[in-house]
């Protein structure tokens, strides 16, 4: 074959494999560079490392509570009031991640039970709402060192939703004694200067064990006081997209004598104290 034609293959083949080169799918990885070219490329920066949302919960009680704090185990600290410290179980009664506008916070409660409560001695919970800033996690808002309960134990807390993107806490305690017992339940909301009381009323009252109706003399007269009534909450949401929802309190049970109750009263968060207005009714401690 003449110098020509073998010219004019070599140039076929090589504009074949530059067009095939050419067809090859964007996700297939490029050609080794040579080592040489490799060695003097700037090597780019390591990504920066994830920090769960549990890691940064964890490094924040660690930070307020000390190395004994543990996200998901009860420790040991100190509860001080009125210059006196005592012995307090600590730990996380309630934690949950809120969408707040375009971003997101994460809402936590810290529960203590004294070690040596009284009848008489309420327990204590710190409120706290959390922005995530960098890989941590930094205080919007607050509400420490407030007392609930008795018995030295501050009840249960849940994280509730009272608006479009409004998350606050619900706390729930109770008093018992003689047969009767009282349950209280507050509301903990953001307010513009942080987070406030909202307002207490009762969630539940009874004296169906009463010790007064032991005693055979006074047993049909106590009978005509028994009572048993719930007070339950919900908020109204009817309107999604409404900043606050009103406040629906359902009350049922029984009244004095077995009278049935039931009554449905609605509350608006008062936006210049951001709180509710409770009527004495419902914070009664027996039938009306």
């Amino acid at each position: 074959m003449s110098a020509s034609p073998l010219k004019s293959l070599l140039a076929l083949a090589i504009g074949a494999s530059a067009v095939l080169a050419g067809c090859k799918p964007a996700a297939e990885p490029a050609p080794a560079q040579p080592a040489a070219t490799v060695a003097s490329a700037a090597t780019p920066a390591a990504p920066v490392a994830h920090v769960s949302r549990t890691a940064r919960l964890q490094a924040f009680l660690t930070a307020r509570y000390g190395k004994a704090a543990r996200l998901s185990e009860q420790w040991r600290g100190q509860w001080t009031q009125d210059d006196e410290s005592r012995p307090t179980d600590l730990q996380v009664c309630a934690e949950q991640p809120v969408v707040s506008g375009d971003s997101w916070q994460q809402l936590l409660a810290v529960c203590g039970e004294l070690v040596d409560g009284g009848h008489a001695d309420p327990g204590t919970i710190d409120f706290y709402v959390l922005r995530p800033s960098g890989d941590s996690f930094e205080v919007a808002a607050e509400l420490t060192g407030g007392t609930y309960g008795s018995s030295g134990r501050p009840g249960t807390v849940q994280v509730i939703r009272a608006g479009s993107d409004f998350y606050g806490f619900r706390n729930e305690s109770g008093w018992y004694g003689q047969g009767y017992s009282l349950e209280t339940q507050t509301l903990i909301l953001p307010g513009p200067k942080g987070l406030v009381d909202a307002g207490s009323l009762r969630s539940h009252i009874d004296n169906s064990a009463a010790y007064d109706c032991d005693d055979a003399d006074f047993a049909e007269e106590c009978r005509t006081r028994m009572f048993n009534i719930a007070f339950a909450y919900r908020f109204d949401d009817s309107d999604r997209s409404a900043r606050t929802w009103p406040l629906v309190i359902e009350e049922t049970g029984s009244g004095c004598g077995g009278k049935p109750v039931r009554a449905e009263h609605r509350f608006t968060l008062d936006a210049k104290t951001w709180t509710y207005t409770f009527p004495e009714a419902l914070q009664r401690e027996s039938c009306q």
